[in-house]
C-alpha cells in the first residue's frame, strides 16, 4: 500500500484552515481522561456510527534498525485458540568483533554456541502451573543466500537455507525457564545473560567461520563486509513446524555485552596444552553492520479469526485484531457533516472488548491478553485529504508533528475500564479531533481508518472486541458496539 506523508505546508495549511473553520485553541482539545461530562453546561456528546470489519495485514516490516529501539524477534511455533497458529523464524547475520585473519592461530577448537539472548517477553501461556511444561525444538542452519543492511524486509520475507547441512542438532528448550540465570541481579555474570545457548556442530560452524575470516583482506576499508561477503549469515527456527506449543518467546538481537547479543561463541585453547576452551571469540550481531529480519507465518485455517477475515465487510458484528502481522481493523466513520455546529472538544473511537472472547481476569492476565496500545492510520478517498489519492495510508492529522511524541498522548490508544452506563467494560479510546475538525473544514463526510497493534513484538496479543454493528437493538448488548464519541461546545452569540 502506498505511504502519503504530509508536507510541512500541507500540515501548515491543514491547521490554518481547521483555527478558521472553528476559531478555537489547542485547549479545546481534551484527552479522553478529562473530557467534560456530557451534563456540563453547553457541553454535548454524540455518537456516530461505524461500520468496521477484520482483514488480514501480512505485510509488517520487521527489519527495522532504530538507535535505541530493542529488536525483537519471536522464534517458534504456537496456538492462539481464538487466532490459530504462528511460525516464527528469525534470520541475521554476524561480524567479528575483532575482525583478523589470524583469530584462531596457533589455537585448537574445543566447542562453539549459538547465542541468543531472552528479551524477558513470552506470548501465550506463562504461568507457573500450566506454562513451564511447554517446550520449543529448535535448529540452527546457515543461510545460503546473503542479505543486505538498509535493505527492507518483511514477515513475509524468506531466505534459502542449507538443510542438508544444518548447524546444530534439534535442541528442546524449556521455554518457562528462558528467563533463569546465575546469579542474582544486579551481580549476573554476562555470560549468564538469560537466552538460548544452543551447542554447534563444530566442524561445520568451524568451516564456515574459518573460510569468512580467510576473506578478511589486510588493506581493507570494511573488514566487517569481508567477513559477510562471505559467510551469509545464520537462522533460528522450530526444528518441526508440525509440532506447536501455548508460547512463543522473543529473543533479542543487539545489546550491549558479549552475552546479551545474538552471535556465536567459539570456545578454543593454546594448541599442545591440556587446557580446555581457555578462551573464547565472539562473532555477533551488530546493528551498524548486520541485516535481519523475522520471518512469521500464520494459519487460520479452522480457527475463528479465520471466518471473520473470509466475511470481510459482510461480518460488522465482531473486529479482531494482533500486532501485526496479523488480523487488523478496518474502520469507516459516515456522516462527519450531520455533527452539529460547534466547538470539537473531543473526537473518541471506541473499541469494546467482548468478555467472552478476552482475558479479562487479572489472576489470568499471563495467558491471553490484548495489545498494550492501538495505532490508527488514515485511508483517503478520492478527496480527502486534498491530493492524497484513493486508497493510499496516510498519517492522520493528530499525529503531526511526526518528530514528536507529544501527539500520541491525545491519541490515547489505550485500554481503559469502566465505559457505559454502570457497566465494567474494557474500552480502547483513539482520540482524532483534530482529524475530525479537518475533515469537517473539507466538506468530508466519511473518515476512513485502519487500527493496527504496534510491531515491537511481531504477531503477539489477542483482541477480540465489538464491531460497528454489534448486539441486539435495546439491549446493553449494544454498549460493546464500535462507535466514535464526539464531545462538543454549542457556540452562543452575544
Amino acid at each position: 500500500m502506498k505511504q502519503l506523508i504530509h508536507t510541512t505546508s500541507l500540515v501548515i495549511l491543514l491547521f490554518f484552515a481547521i483555527f478558521i473553520q472553528y476559531s478555537c485553541h489547542e485547549n479545546v482539545l481534551i484527552n479522553s481522561k478529562i473530557s467534560p461530562s456530557n451534563n456540563a453546561v453547553g457541553v454535548y456528546s454524540v455518537a456516530l456510527p461505524c461500520m468496521t470489519y477484520t482483514y488480514y495485514s501480512d505485510s509488517a516490516v520487521t527489519s527495522t534498525n532504530i538507535g535505541g529501539v530493542p529488536i525483537y524477534q519471536g522464534v517458534g511455533s504456537f496456538i492462539d485458540p481464538f487466532f490459530g497458529g504462528m511460525t516464527g523464524a528469525t534470520y541475521f547475520q554476524i561480524v567479528p568483533q575483532y575482525p583478523s585473519t589470524d583469530t584462531f592461530t596457533g589455537y585448537t577448537m574445543d566447542s562453539a554456541f549459538l547465542i541468543m539472548p531472552y528479551s524477558g517477553f513470552t506470548w501465550g501461556d506463562t504461568t507457573a502451573a500450566t506454562g513451564s511444561n511447554y517446550t520449543q525444538t529448535y535448529q540452527v542452519f546457515y543461510m545460503l543466500d546473503t542479505m543486505t543492511l538498509g535493505n527492507t524486509y518483511y514477515s513475509n520475507s524468506t531466505e534459502p537455507i542449507d538443510l542438508a547441512n544444518p548447524l546444530s542438532a534439534p535442541t528442546a528448550v524449556n521455554i518457562y525457564h528462558l528467563r533463569d540465570s546465575v546469579g542474582t541481579y544486579p551481580n549476573v555474570l554476562d555470560v549468564n545473560h538469560p537466552g538460548l545457548r544452543i551447542p554447534l556442530y563444530l566442524p561445520v560452524i568451524k568451516n564456515r567461520i574459518y573460510n569468512a575470516i580467510q576473506n578478511i583482506s589486510s588493506t581493507s576499508t570494511n573488514p566487517f563486509q569481508d567477513f559477510m561477503n562471505a559467510f551469509n549469515g545464520i537462522c533460528l527456527r522450530v526444528a518441526d513446524t508440525r509440532k506447536s506449543s501455548l508460547a512463543i518467546p522473543y529473543f533479542q538481537l543487539d545489546g550491549l555485552t558479549d552475552f546479551s547479543q545474538a552471535g556465536v561463541a567459539m570456545y578454543y585453547h593454546p594448541t599442545g596444552t591440556t587446557v580446555t576452551a581457555d578462551s573464547y571469540s565472539i562473532f555477533n550481531f551488530n546493528t551498524s553492520y548486520c541485516a535481519h529480519f523475522n520471518s512469521i507465518n500464520r494459519s487460520y485455517r479452522q480457527y475463528p479469526v479465520n471466518q471473520l477475515i473470509q466475511e470481510g465487510k459482510a461480518n460488522t458484528q465482531i473486529v479482531a485484531l494482533q500486532n501485526q502481522p496479523g488480523a487488523s481493523i478496518d474502520v469507516v466513520i459516515p456522516r462527519i457533516t450531520t455533527l452539529p455546529a460547534g466547538v470539537i472538544n473531543k473526537a473518541e473511537l471506541q473499541l469494546t472488548l467482548l468478555p467472552q472472547y478476552n482475558v479479562t481476569s487479572t489472576s489470568v492476565t499471563d495467558t491471553f491478553f490484548a495489545p498494550e496500545r492501538l495505532y490508527p492510520t488514515g485511508i483517503a478517498n478520492a478527496l480527502y485529504p486534498p491530493g492524497a489519492g484513493a486508497g493510499v495510508a496516510y498519517n492522520i492529522a493528530d499525529r503531526y508533528p511526526l518528530y514528536s511524541t507529544s501527539p500520541l498522548a491525545v491519541l490515547d490508544g489505550f485500554l481503559h475500564t469502566g465505559f457505559g452506563s454502570g457497566a465494567n467494560l474494557q474500552t480502547f479510546t483513539i482520540d482524532i479531533p483534530r482529524e475530525v475538525m479537518y475533515s469537517l473544514s473539507q466538506k468530508n463526510d466519511t473518515i476512513h481508518l485502519q487500527v493496527n497493534g504496534s510491531q515491537d513484538y511481531y504477531g503477539a496479543f489477542h483482541m477480540v472486541a465489538g464491531g460497528g454493528n454489534y448486539g441486539t437493538s435495546g439491549t446493553t448488548d449494544t454498549l460493546y458496539r464500535a462507535k466514535l464519541v464526539v464531545t462538543y461546545s454549542q457556540l452562543t452569540n452575544h
